[in-house]
């Protein structure tokens, strides 16, 4: 390749860096006086000519950089901080096959005992071709000084299909920090930058490229205040080393914290550590938070109940790990502490959830947030489900590429991926539906209604708790991003059904204090008080108010549907007339098929082999003769001491001799995924619920044995009262308020109408009317 400036300019920069090895050596200048020289240069800066100087006016500042003194010690870890910009790139040739590349940069931080961070992935520069731009900022990574040994790894690959697959390798570099340092200029009190520095690419020996980089360094004097604020907790508190558990989200790894002793009430795993390498940009709002809740307003006091706990930073190793360097953690309360097994669902709220220049997020990744908001249930409900811990066997069991082929012939991240936009686009009702699940799958074991019943209940007297506190809150906030965490102890054991006194009141309230509503993920959020709104512009304030009601919006809805899921699924006191059973083919990438249909009247029937009929009432065939469905239909009378007066138990057996439905896309298969469908009515059909089976693919006989509970309410349990918690909803009209779920196409004017009254509801709790934030 002809030199270009950039190239020659490379080409000092690699020597300065062959000759980096001599930085560990902590040698001084030259000249005699006494500073360290800084970075590959034989001086401490151009100025100096002996012992006594002359230094360049930003040399002082340059020695605490490097962070030696005469005596050649290190300074303390997060004496300076630094940001690694990946600015562009210059690609040699062309590594797809066909048509323009597609490239984008990954940024690792390399601590010297192997430790590897990732601090960036830009975005991908599309149909950039060899020349792409990115001017990415990279996470701040902590600098403890000259001769630390750190490197910084960047690759450069071209993404292949937006990401479905395997991306390609263009090229990498690794170039020791101090290396990148070189050059660094002051621009402005307490911050220092480098100049553009391009640094070759090399694949199997090839340069393929360049990529052009730049650092900025916070010098310790701008960074004090921010670290006075930094909580430490006492090592000894904890049993050290610690355990690595996992990463969050496929970025933040977990790690297990075992309490040395007892502390008051909590004991053992209370606390869970987060690494905080990974969580810079939470531990400013965590750290505001425990600061402002000593003295908080009772309003925002209600506010911080529903986040979690937060204790401080940890100092600690790691397990098995030998010679490893020290991790600071974050420490958080632990979902998991006292719980058998968690049932967990990450909701993140609001219809927007990212914001252009708004805390590091580009243009052109908010757009691409946006339009993920504008496919998935965001704009449609104000929230959409981003994880599901604990999946069951019903979600386990709708494949989300079924359709081309099966999630088996994809690779484990497409098939990762297809999942989760399938749960993206989960409505409420369907989320609900799935997270209280706990229909049984062995005929002899009973489904578990009582405990379903109290964890929804519980759970809609929380979410209209933070709902209240909310709306009382005096300051709007700019939580872009954030979740609300749902989740309970789908392990939960039942003492009382041993000793055969059923659900017992003991058991009811242990059950509730496995219940968890909680807000978290603070990555792009900041804690506004109320001094600090008042000192804001017109457009920042209105701004807040924006995403506020936003975000208000969203945990409004999710408590209105939580609500109406439980009215409609445990509420009934009046008892179930008929149930209809649908079985449907299942389609990943289109709505199911309708395959037939049985109605049963809710009397008690022993094992019945009905014909399937389509809507019109014909009888459905397929290619071996009639289509049939076996089920079973029983009474169970729960104890008197329990909340339901009992269920209606419909067992779905058998389906045989189905139609074939799958013969479009792939005509090898040939056969139909079939799942069914319990809906149930009450006499007047104001009352309505569904639950569903599992999906059992390519099967024309399907076996399911999968029983079904329609549990009847007690009254003094039903009543919109007791379920909010509130003598003020005695004022409100329950059934307007909480319509039936639309499973078909309906006019949604009855939706309208429920939420505009559940607002008032609200508003009647908090006492005082928030317009701003609810219109």
């Amino acid at each position: 390749h002809p030199a270009t400036p950039f190239v020659a300019f490379g080409l000092g920069f690699c020597a300065a860096m062959t000759s980096s090895s001599s930085l560990a050596q902590g040698r001084l200048c030259d000249k005699g006086c006494q500073r360290p020289a800084f970075a590959a240069y034989a001086t401490c800066c151009t100025y100096c000519q002996g012992p006594e100087g002359p230094h360049a006016r930003d040399c002082a500042q340059k020695v605490e950089l490097v962070g030696y003194r005469r005596t050649n010690e290190p300074t303390p870890a997060f004496s300076s901080q630094i940001v690694v910009r990946a600015i562009c790139a210059e690609l040699y040739r062309s590594f797809d096959k066909f048509g323009r590349m597609d490239p984008f940069a990954l940024v690792d931080w390399c601590y010297e005992d192997g430790r590897t961070v990732s601090i960036g992935r830009t975005k991908t520069a599309a149909r950039q071709h060899m020349n792409p731009v990115w001017e990415h900022s990279c996470k701040t990574m902590p600098y403890s000084g000259n001769g630390s040994g750190d490197k910084i790894h960047f690759q450069v690959l071209e993404e292949n299909l937006g990401g479905l697959v395997q991306s390609t390798f263009c090229g990498d570099a690794t170039v020791p920090v101090d290396a990148l340092l070189s050059g660094a200029r002051t621009i402005s009190p307490g911050l220092m930058q480098t100049q553009p520095q391009p640094i070759p690419l090399h694949k199997r020996g090839e340069n393929t490229g360049q990529i052009v980089v730049q650092i900025l360094i916070h010098l310790p004097e701008s960074q004090q205040a921010a670290l006075n604020q930094f909580t430490y907790v006492d090592a000894k508190r904890f049993v050290t080393p610690v355990r690595r558990l996992g990463v969050s989200g496929g970025t933040a790894p977990f790690f297990s914290l075992e309490l040395a002793a007892v502390e008051g009430k909590h004991s053992g795993d209370y606390w869970i550590g987060k690494d905080l390498s990974r969580a810079m940009d939470e531990v400013h709002f965590y750290e505001k938070v425990k600061s402002l809740s000593k003295h908080a307003s009772r309003e925002m006091q209600a506010l911080y109940n529903f986040m979690f706990q937060y204790d401080g930073i940890l100092k600690a190793t790691e397990e098995g790990v030998e010679g490893g360097g020290e991790l600071e953690l974050l420490v958080l309360q632990n979902m998991r502490h006292g719980r058998k097994s968690l049932r967990l669902l990450d909701i993140k709220v609001g219809e927007k959830t990212a914001a252009a220049n708004w805390m590091g997020k580009s243009r052109l990744a908010a757009l691409k947030q946006a339009l993920i908001d504008e496919h998935t249930n965001s704009q449609a409900e104000g929230f959409r489900l981003e994880g599901f811990d604990g999946q069951t066997p019903v979600l386990l069991s709708m494949d989300p590429l079924l359709d081309l082929g099966g999630g088996e012939g994809h690779s484990k991240s497409t098939q990762k991926k297809a999942r989760r936009l399938m749960l993206q686009r989960l409505p409420a009702a369907e989320m609900l539906m799935h997270y209280l699940d706990l229909h049984s799958y062995d005929a002899s074991i009973p489904p578990s209604s009582e405990l379903a019943e109290v964890v929804l209940d519980e759970t809609c007297k929380q979410l209209v708790g933070l709902t209240v506190a909310c709306c009382s809150t005096q300051s709007p906030q700019k939580w872009i991003g954030s979740s609300v965490a749902l989740g309970f102890d789908d392990g939960f054991s039942l003492p009382g059904y041993e000793d055969g006194q059923g659900f017992t009141p003991a058991d009811e309230a242990e059950l509730r204090k496995s219940v968890l509503v909680k807000i978290f993920d603070w990555g792009r959020s900041e804690l506004n008080t109320l001094e600090e709104h008042s000192e804001r512009t017109a457009e920042e304030q209105q701004d807040r108010l924006d995403f506020w009601r936003l975000y208000v919006g969203g945990i409004q809805r999710l408590a209105w549907e939580a609500a109406r899921q439980y009215r409609h699924r445990f509420g009934n006191p009046n008892g179930w007339k008929k149930a209809q059973l649908v079985v449907y083919d299942f389609d990943s990438m289109t709505d199911s098929d309708f395959i037939g249909q049985v109605f049963a009247d809710l009397v008690e029937t022993p094992e019945t082999t009905a014909p399937l009929l389509t809507a019109d009432g014909v009888p459905v065939s397929g290619k071996d003769g009639p289509s049939t469905l076996t089920y079973s239909i029983t009474w169970r009378r729960f104890a008197e001491q329990s909340r339901l007066q009992g269920a209606w138990s419909v067992r779905i057996v058998r389906a045989e001799k189905l139609p074939v439905c799958d013969t479009v896309l792939w005509a090898s298969r040939a056969s139909s995924d079939p799942f069914v469908k319990v809906f149930a009515y009450s006499e007047d059909e104001s009352y309505r619920c569904v639950q569903r089976s599992t999906v059992k693919v390519k099967n024309l006989d399907p076996t399911w044995d999968e029983t079904f509970d329609l549990p009847v309410a007690k009254p003094e349990h039903a009543s919109l009262e007791a379920l909010v918690g509130s003598p003020k909803a005695e004022d409100f009209p329950i059934g307007l308020m909480l319509p039936a779920v639309a499973y078909t196409l309906e006019v949604p004017k009855a939706e309208t109408e429920g939420l505009k009254y559940w607002k008032e509801l609200m508003n009647a709790i908090c006492g005082r009317q928030f317009r701003s934030f609810l219109v």
